[in-house]
């Protein structure tokens, strides 16, 4: 499981309805299918009438009940921890989800690369990373905010002015 397949669960079950609390029925498949594919496929879950689905059977029975646990019921349960998703669990495999307000507005922001480089600082700015990405942009705002006054102020002075003697002004 990891924070990536969360977020291409969430944003694909937004985009799907882009309605908050309302609760629609996947199943297992279904999710499968979001945690596999990228941001841009997400938006086309919705395919001919129905939504796209992963084939299960094709994962053997021994290893399809640790497929399903790390790619479907644990990354809809930490959505579901972080409130940003509401959801039940059915008993023939498929769930009830609703996305919360929380949950629409981060997906929002994962549907453009601007947004997820926005949700990437607001989760490491306190580490290690996020610091030098500040000092980074903080460094390259002010050089160009320099270079920028610069050329202004060298276009609209005018240069000095050198004066020069060429004898000396008393003579005795």
């Amino acid at each position: 499981m990891s924070r990536k397949d969360e977020d291409r669960i969430l944003h694909g079950l937004h985009y799907y309805r882009e309605s908050i609390d309302e609760e629609f029925t996947a199943t297992s498949g279904e999710i499968l299918w979001l945690a596999a594919h990228s941001y841009i496929d997400g938006g086309s879950w919705y395919k001919d009438g129905k939504l796209q689905s992963f084939d299960c059977s094709v994962i053997p029975i021994e290893l399809r009940r640790k497929l399903l646990m790390s790619k479907f019921e644990l990354p809809l349960r930490y959505l579901h921890y972080r409130r940003l998703i509401k959801f039940t669990q059915g008993r023939d495999g498929s769930v009830a989800v609703a996305v919360t307000f929380a949950g629409a507005d981060r997906a929002m922001r994962l549907h453009t690369r601007v947004g997820r480089m926005e949700v990437w600082y607001q989760e490491h700015r306190d580490g290690f990373l996020g610091i030098v990405t500040t000092i980074a942009v903080s460094l390259i705002t002010a050089l160009v905010a320099v270079a920028v006054t610069e050329r202004l102020h060298g276009s609209f002075a005018e240069p000095p002015r050198l004066i020069y003697e060429l004898g000396s002004k008393s003579q005795p």
